[in-house]
C-alpha cells in the first residue's frame, strides 16, 4: 500500500523526505505539490510525476478543491508553519511538520489541540531520534541498563560552512525575519533529544545564558569588505575562513543552499551566475561579520525536571569539527559517544573498583548533513507505518511526545533574555 502525499513547501527537506518515501521505501505517492517557486513545482513534476494541474502556488487553490491524499508533507519556513498547517489539519490530512513545529507556546498548544480535534496524527521531522545511534541510547535507558537517569550533557558544534550558510549569511540568520531563535532553528533537534530520552518525567525549570561574541563587525578582519568578491582585498581574503568563493564555489558542503536566490534548482546554476550573484544579491556573498544577523553564537542551557534529573546543552557556531556528543549518567552505569563515532557504555566493576566498557559501532558515517546519520528514512518510514496502523516506534515524533522539547526551548530563549531561570508553564494561553 502507498500513502498519498500533498507536499507544501518543496524545499530541500520535503523533497528529501519525499525521495526517502517514493524512491528507497517505494510507499508513497506524491499527488500535488505547492510552493511559490516555479522552478520547484518543475522539480516536483520531473522527479516525482506530479501532474502540471496538480502543480500550485498557494495553498488557498488546493484547499479548495477538497481532501485528495492521505498526508501532507509540510516543508515551509518556521513562521509559516501555523498558517500552512491548520487548513489541512481541519480537512482530515494528516501531517508530518518540519521543525520547528511553532515558535511560541500558544501556536504550539493551538496546533495540538487542532490534530486532536480533527482526530489526525500530526508528526514532526525530529529525524535525530530515528539514528540508529540515539535510537539505541533511548533503548539502553528504556531497558534499565545505567538505571534511573540523573543528567544528561549534549552538544552541538555547528561547523564553520553550516554555520555560515545557514545561520549568518542564510535564511535563518535573523530571528526577526524567520521566526525562530538559533536554539529554536538548530537545537529543537536536541533539546528534544533530551527530553526524550527523559521522558518519564517532565521538565519544569530551564536557565539559559548565551551571546553573540564572534560574528560582530568588531570582528572583521582590518581592511575587509561588505562583499568578498566585491570590495574586500586579495590579502584579506586568503586569510579569512568564510571567504565566499572558496566556501561556495570551489567546495560544496551543502550545495543547494547559496543558491537560492538564484530563483533556479541549484543543480541549473552556471558557475558565471555563482559569480555574478556572489557579487550582487546573492546574501551569501556578504562578509560574514558585516550580515547583521540577530542569533546568538553560543549558548548554555540547564534544564531541572520533575523528577529532580538534570541536563545541559550547549551549541555552538563556526566550530572547526562540526559534531554532536551525549553522556548520560544514570545511577548504575553511563553512555557516552558521538553519532559519527561509537557509543560507549560503561558499568561499575566490583572485581577491580574500575569500570567495564561496551562499545558500540554504527555503520551510517554520513553525518549530519548526509540523512542526519541515517534519521531521515526512520522517520518517513514510521511516518507511513503510523499512518497504516501499525504500532509507531519507541522513536515516534507524534506532537504528544514532542511539546516538551519545544516548551523546553520557549523557556530557555525567555531565560537568556531575562538572565534568570523560568518556570515551563503547561497551561493554554488564549490564542486569537
Amino acid at each position: 500500500m502507498k500513502i498519498k502525499v500533498l507536499v507544501v513547501g518543496c524545499g530541500d527537506r520535503a523533497t528529501v523526505y519525499c525521495h526517502e518515501g517514493v524512491d528507497n521505501l517505494k510507499q508513497m505517492q506524491v499527488v500535488a505539490a505547492v510552493d511559490p517557486n516555479p522552478e520547484r513545482l518543475r522539480y516536483m513534476r520531473e522527479n516525482f510525476g506530479v501532474a502540471k494541474n496538480m502543480c500550485f502556488d498557494n495553498i488557498e487553490d488546493v484547499l479548495a478543491i477538497g481532501k485528495i491524499a492521505d498526508a501532507v508533507i509540510n516543508g515551509t519556513m518556521d513562521s509559516l508553519h501555523l498558517a500552512t498547517a491548520v487548513p489541512f489539519l481541519k480537512q482530515g490530512y494528516h501531517m508530518l511538520l518540519e521543525k520547528p513545529l511553532v515558535n511560541n507556546k500558544a501556536d504550539l498548544l493551538h496546533l495540538k489541540s487542532v490534530a486532536e480535534q480533527n482526530n489526525v496524527k500530526l508528526m514532526t521531522c525530529h529525524v535525530l531520534r530515528y539514528a540508529p545511534f540515539y535510537r539505541k541510547v533511548k533503548e539502553l535507558i528504556a531497558s534499565g541498563t545505567i538505571g534511573k537517569v540523573q543528567n544528561i550533557q549534549t552538544s552541538e558544534r555547528v561547523g564553520a560552512y553550516h554555520s555560515s550558510v545557514s545561520y549568518v549569511r542564510g535564511k535563518w540568520a535573523s530571528e526577526a525575519e524567520c521566526g525562530s531563535s538559533l536554539l529554536l532553528a538548530k537545537c529543537c533537534h536536541d533539546l528534544d533529544l533530551i527530553c526524550w530520552l527523559n521522558n518519564t518525567t517532565t521538565p519544569v525549570e530551564v536557565y539559559s545564558n548565551g551571546d553573540r561574541t564572534y560574528f560582530t563587525v568588531q570582528n572583521a578582519p582590518v581592511g575587509s569588505g561588505t562583499r568578498c568578491l566585491v570590495d574586500c582585498p586579495e590579502t584579506v581574503r586568503k586569510n579569512c575562513i568564510y571567504e565566499a568563493e572558496a566556501m561556495y564555489i570551489k567546495n560544496t558542503v551543502l550545495p543547494w543552499y547559496p543558491w537560492q536566490c538564484t530563483g533556479k534548482n541549484w543543480q541549473d546554476v552556471t558557475e558565471e551566475e555563482k559569480y555574478e550573484s556572489l557579487k550582487t544579491n546573492n546574501p551569501h556573498g556578504r562578509c560574514v561579520f558585516k550580515c547583521g544577523g540577530d542569533l546568538l553564537d553560543h549558548q548554555n542551557v540547564v534544564v531541572r525536571f520533575g523528577n529532580g534529573s538534570t541536563a545541559n546543552h550547549m551549541v555552538l557556531l563556526g566550530a572547526m569539527k562540526p559534531t554532536r556528543t551525549i553522556f548520560v549518567s544514570g545511577t548504575e552505569g553511563e553512555i557516552e559517544g558521538d553519532p559519527s563515532g561509537e557509543l560507549i557504555v560503561r558499568k561499575f566493576d566490583k572485581n577491580t573498583d574500575f569500570f567495564t566498557e561496551e562499545k558500540i559501532a554504527f555503520d551510517d558515517k554520513q553525518g549530519e548533513t548526509g540523512g542526519h546519520y541515517g534519521g531521515d528514512r526512520g522517520l518517513v518510514a514510521d511516518f507511513i507505518d503510523y499512518l497504516c496502523g501499525k504500532t509507531p516506534s519507541i522513536s515516534c515524533t507524534d506532537i504528544a511526545d514532542s511539546i516538551n522539547g519545544h516548551l523546553t526551548v520557549f523557556a530557555a530563549d525567555k531565560s537568556v533574555k531575562a538572565d534568570k531561570p523560568v518556570t515551563i508553564d503547561y497551561k493554554a494561553d488564549d490564542h486569537e
